[in-house]
């Protein structure tokens, strides 16, 4: 796969899962919580942030391209700044969304969990191994014995039709019977 398709899967991919990987951190955040203030189990909340995890693990350690992790950990960076700094905290914004993803949001937010996975992914962009190809492009290797030539593969001294052992010669001559 050349370098272009892998960024343009990369960019593909990094727009599809950082909504989807927000909207799951913090369903799964939500779940726990609301678990813990009721007092049942958070099984709910730990399997959407496992598969979550799963996911994440994918976009930061793939052979893809690090374009997904980049977009996806500029994106929580930022949401990690805003919802971090009190007087920049989208309050009004959060009452849109249900009751699961807005406490979800209200605990990855101002304890600053999204703004560390954002760091994470832009760390886990910034090796310069991953933004090249896994194997890099060799030239063809050279022929055993230099370039391949026109010759027969038969030696010329004598012709596929001729007995080795004898010269031109005999090949006009009947053989004895």
């Amino acid at each position: 796969m050349s370098n272009a398709v892998r960024h343009v899967l990369g960019v593909v991919a990094g727009l599809l899962l950082t909504p989807l990987l927000a909207v799951g951190l913090a369903f799964g955040a939500g779940q726990i919580l609301f678990a813990f203030r009721t007092y049942t189990g958070p099984w709910w909340g730990a399997l959407a942030l496992a598969g979550t995890a799963i996911v994440l693990g994918f976009v930061a350690g793939s052979r893809l391209s690090p374009v997904a992790s980049l977009l996806a950990g500029l994106t929580y960076t930022l949401m990690g700044v805003v919802l971090v700094m009190p007087w920049l905290y989208p309050s009004d914004l959060l009452l849109l969304l249900p009751d699961t993803l807005k406490y979800g949001f209200d605990v990855l937010g101002p304890t600053g969990m999204l703004l560390a996975l954002g760091v994470m992914l832009v760390t886990a962009s910034a090796f310069p191994s991953r933004w090249r190809s896994a194997r890099p492009e060799l030239p063809p290797p050279p022929a055993p014995y230099g370039p391949p030539s026109q010759q027969p593969a038969y030696p010329s001294a004598f012709t596929p039709f001729q007995r080795p052992d004898r010269g031109d010669d005999d090949q006009t001559r009947p053989l004895p019977r």
